[in-house]
């Protein structure tokens, strides 16, 4: 069997709480698998041991002209929502990466094709090829008629692409298969989500075993926002100064290539501070006593996966529905960013650590997580689809 897998060339988007090791697991049972993206993930792709194809683009548009000046709140709204939209699913950029990728398709002759949301040329040659999709990071929903911000972009792009859009849930601008939707979590998160597809195979996730370090006098505070929105530092400093006024001591990881925070950081530390630009999560979340974070996919699944609780304060996009989800899951808070201030930031830091209901709720979440067998379960799901 022959599997094709597909991302956009950010790193992050390997992950999506297991889709890069999914691929991995598939290759261990003996699938032939590939990898095919930009140019920006092959290292990271290789180094896991999957053969790689790089193509010109992964449809993904990675530079972006600023908004204009002198547009009112309104008008902002529009242009940023239309920018966000432009970023994934300009016709130009993911039509030149349908080309390129069907081409590839047509030579390596894949059973499937395994997709992560964004990866819009992907669903497009899937469809193209009459080929199973399997679509990692999202449950599949049930169908609305009521249009969406990317509906009309969509129809656009399938009627360019030649197909009726029957792997595309047009409405909410997403992809959707009907065949499988692998995703990391358990079926409580999404509690908001009351009616999800029967495709959607939940698989958790688990956590390593890491060995245990020499105790610290203090509880340590995963401090992080990721590789992407990690251009705050306000964020960092009040999170960390509030770690102290509850008795602990934070960790921060600033990220790479973010050298002008890193520095002001270090030359002006918080106490207790422990800076570092980068951490293997399995190490630092088996250590931590509570994360604070933006509520990255990766991120929310590890603290899932540890038990630890988590305050989450999110930045952008899908990261309001998670910091949602982890209040009502009862593993930690979602906070709203003009909520995460100095007066009100060490009560809710102190809360998360210290009150035993949290505690217990995010160590039942991550009973439920590993209880659905991770990785090993999503493979036997792709296995099932290509048979």
């Amino acid at each position: 069997m022959r599997l094709l897998c597909f991302s956009i060339d950010i790193p992050s988007h390997l992950d999506w709480g297991g889709y890069l090791a999914t691929a991995v697991a598939l290759q261990r049972r003996g699938t032939e698998v590939c990898w095919t993206g930009g140019k920006r993930i092959q290292t990271i792709v290789e180094q896991a041991g999957l053969r790689y194809r790089a193509l010109a683009s992964s449809g993904w548009q990675h530079t972006m002209p600023p908004l204009p000046p002198g547009l009112n709140p309104g008008e902002r709204t529009a242009a940023r929502r239309q920018r966000g939209l432009d970023v994934w699913l300009d016709p130009d950029q993911v039509l030149a990466a349908r080309d390129e990728l069907l081409a590839f398709a047509g030579t390596f002759a894949p059973d499937a094709i395994l997709i992560e949301p964004f990866a819009a040329a992907g669903v497009l040659v899937a469809e193209q090829m009459g080929l199973p999709l399997v679509v990692v990071g999202r449950p599949a929903l049930p169908p609305t008629s009521r249009p969406g911000a990317a509906t009309s972009a969509i129809i656009r792009l399938c009627a360019a692409a030649g197909v009726p859009g029957d792997y595309w849930d047009k409405a909410r601008g997403m992809p959707r298969s009907p065949y499988l939707h692998l995703d990391f979590f358990c079926r409580r998160w999404y509690a908001d989500l009351p009616h999800i597809g029967p495709q959607t195979v939940f698989c958790g996730g688990l956590a390593a075993a890491i060995p245990s370090s020499p105790p610290s006098p203090r509880p340590t505070v995963l401090i992080t926002l990721g590789s992407t929105f990690n251009k705050d530092e306000r964020f960092f400093r009040r999170a960390a100064e509030s770690a102290v006024l509850v008795g602990a001591q934070s960790l921060v990881v600033t990220g790479r290539h973010n050298t002008q925070i890193t520095n002001s950081l270090r030359a002006a530390p918080p106490a207790h501070m422990i800076l570092q630009e980068w951490v293997d999560y399995e190490t630092a979340f088996a250590q931590a006593a509570l994360a604070v974070h933006h509520g990255g996919v990766a991120t929310t699944h590890a603290g899932l996966r540890y038990g630890v609780p988590q305050v989450v304060v999110p930045h952008a996009g899908d990261q309001t529905p998670q910091a949602a989800r982890v209040t009502q899951a009862g593993g930690g808070f979602g906070i709203k960013p003009v909520d995460f201030n100095y007066d009100q930031a060490p009560g809710i830091l102190a809360a998360a650590l210290y009150d035993a209901g949290i505690r217990a709720g995010a160590r039942q979440l991550a009973d439920e997580m590993h209880s659905l067998g991770g990785v090993e379960t999503a493979a036997q799901a792709v296995v099932d689809v290509m048979m």
